[in-house]
């Protein structure tokens, strides 16, 4: 049975199975993550985050300001320090996250019933793939915009 719980429960209950040794897995909602996670069916699972996150690592996060929990993949760095996160299928950076912030680092997730480990080298391949064509249509849509933009 799937249930919904309030944020600060959800926390409690991971903190709680992390301070075990227990990983947690769970079913996101949302379709920030498509084409890697459907919201619907698929499941991730999450260990405690131990040291400083690489870059493409994906997090589980508290956005501060709402109270939020995000599910997005870590792009880079800020000038101070901080992590630049952003969803598979989103195009807007979010700035600034900290890590007190990251509640949790993936370490696989279950897409159309196949478990995948972020070290699998299907992963990773993925992973570049999908960073090069974001940069691209990034690319493409200044280009885009610079050339056909009659509202200036």
């Amino acid at each position: 049975m799937s249930e919904i719980i309030a944020p600060a429960d959800f926390i409690a209950v991971m903190q709680e199975s992390f301070s075990r040794g227990q990983l947690i897995t769970f079913t996101p909602s949302g379709s920030s993550m498509l084409p890697m996670l459907d919201g619907k069916n698929d499941k991730v699972t999450f260990s405690p985050k131990l040291e400083r996150l690489q870059k493409y690592d994906v997090a589980f996060y508290i956005r501060r300001r709402t109270g939020q929990l995000v599910l997005h993949r870590m792009i880079g760095f800020t000038k101070d320090g901080g992590y630049i996160f952003c969803g598979d299928n989103q195009y807007s950076y979010e700035y600034g996250v900290g890590d007190d912030d990251i509640l949790a680092l993936m370490t696989s997730f279950t897409h159309n019933g196949k478990e995948r480990k972020v070290t699998d080298l299907s992963y990773r391949f993925y992973v570049q793939r999908l960073m090069l064509k974001k940069r691209f249509r990034r690319f493409a849509s200044r280009v885009y915009h610079k050339l056909f933009d009659r509202s200036k």
